[in-house]
């Protein structure tokens, strides 16, 4: 594994929010992804009009910020 200190990281929950108009095809969606190592928990958030963006974004920054605070 590239970054065995990711081998640790689990998604604990997730949550999805349509804000602003919910008729709107192009509403934004809020994602909020909880991770842990089992030591440690954090959350981070994905906004964007696709929720598979959103959920890109707030994957991704949770693997940056356990990555940034090893």
């Amino acid at each position: 594994m590239f970054y065995p200190q990711l081998a640790k990281v689990h998604l604990t929950d997730y949550k999805v929010r349509v804000l602003g108009d919910r008729d709107a095809t192009a509403a934004k969606v809020r994602v909020l992804i909880e991770s842990s190592d089992g030591e440690r928990v954090w959350t981070t958030v994905g906004v964007a009009t696709d929720i598979i963006q959103a959920s890109w974004i707030a994957l991704v920054d949770s693997l940056e910020y356990k990555l940034i605070n090893e």
